[in-house]
C-alpha cells in the first residue's frame, strides 16, 4: 500500500469515526423518511440475522422463487449502501492499451477522485487521448518500451487490458507486469483473442496458453479465460489479498 493509499484510508476511517462520512446515510434517511444512524444499526443487525435463514424458510426451485428471495427483505439495501459507502472516493485506474481511451473517458466524470493512467504505443490514437485529457491533472499517459521495458510503476485498483494481448509479442510478460502492479484485492479486466494472422501476431498466439495458465494460477478468476472456452470473452480476475 502506498503512502497516498494509507492516508486516504485513514482519512475515511477518521470521517467514519466522527460521523462526517454520511452521504450514504443521508440517502437512506431520505428514502426511509428520517432514518437515524441508531435506527440504521438496529435494522441492519436484525435484518442480517433474519436474512441468514430466509432462503431456507420455504422451497425455492423456480426462477420466480429465486427472485422472490430478494423481494422479501430490505436488508440488502442497508448492507450495500454501508459496504459501498466509500466507493468512488479515491483510487488508481489504468487503461492498458488505451487507444483513444474510451474507458477512461466514461469513468472519469463519474469517479473524479481517482487517478488515471493511459498506456499505449506511440501513435495518433495516443496523441488524441493525450489531447482529450490535456487539462486533466489526474490523467497521465505512458508508453511501453520495447521488449520487457514495461511502464507501470505504482499499484492500481483496476486495470483494463482489452483487445491488446493479441497485438503484442510478449503477452505473458505484459500479464505478469499487470499482475505485479495490481493492489491486493484489485481487479484486472482482460481478453485475448485466439485468431492469429495479420495484426493479431503469431508470436502472441504462441504464448496464449501459457498466458492464460498464468492468469488462472496467479489471480482469482471471476470470469476466466480458458484455452478450450470461447475466444471472445472479456474476463475478470481479482488479485488475492495476502
Amino acid at each position: 500500500m502506498t503512502r497516498r493509499d494509507l492516508l486516504c484510508r485513514r482519512r475515511w476511517q477518521l470521517l467514519d469515526a466522527v460521523g462526517l462520512n454520511r452521504d450514504w446515510l443521508r440517502e437512506l434517511s431520505a428514502y426511509y423518511r428520517g432514518m437515524t444512524i441508531q435506527e440504521f444499526w438496529v435494522r441492519y443487525t436484525l435484518g442480517r440475522m433474519d436474512a441468514a435463514t430466509l432462503w431456507e424458510r420455504k422451497p425455492r426451485s423456480t426462477e420466480a422463487d429465486y427472485r422472490s428471495f430478494y423481494a422479501e427483505t430490505d436488508y440488502f439495501v442497508l448492507r450495500q449502501m454501508y459496504y459501498h459507502r466509500n466507493a468512488g472516493k479515491a483510487g488508481d485506474f489504468c487503461e492498458y492499451g488505451c487507444g483513444v481511451a474510451p474507458v477512461t473517458a466514461w469513468l472519469r466524470p463519474r469517479f473524479l477522485g481517482w487517478r488515471y493512467t493511459l498506456v499505449d504505443v506511440p501513435s495518433p490514437m495516443l496523441e488524441f487521448a493525450r489531447w482529450r485529457f490535456r487539462g486533466a491533472a489526474n490523467v497521465e499517459a505512458n508508453e511501453p518500451g520495447l521488449g520487457t521495458a514495461l511502464p507501470l510503476v505504482r499499484p492500481y485498483d483496476v486495470i483494463t487490458c482489452l483487445d491488446v494481448l493479441e497485438h503484442v509479442i510478449n503477452p505473458l510478460a505484459v500479464v505478469r507486469h499487470l499482475t505485479d502492479r495490481l493492489k491486493p484485492g484489485g481487479t484486472l479486466l482482460v481478453n485475448f483473442v485466439d485468431d492469429a494472422g495479420g495484426e493479431n501476431l503469431a508470436e502472441s498466439a504462441r504464448e496464449r496458453a501459457a498466458t492464460l495458465d498464468y492468469l488462472n494460477a496467479t489471480l482469482t478468476p471471476v470470469v476466466p479465460l480458458t484455452t478450450d472456452g470461447p475466444a471472445a470473452v472479456d474476463a475478470q480476475y481479482v488479485k488475492p489479498r495476502r
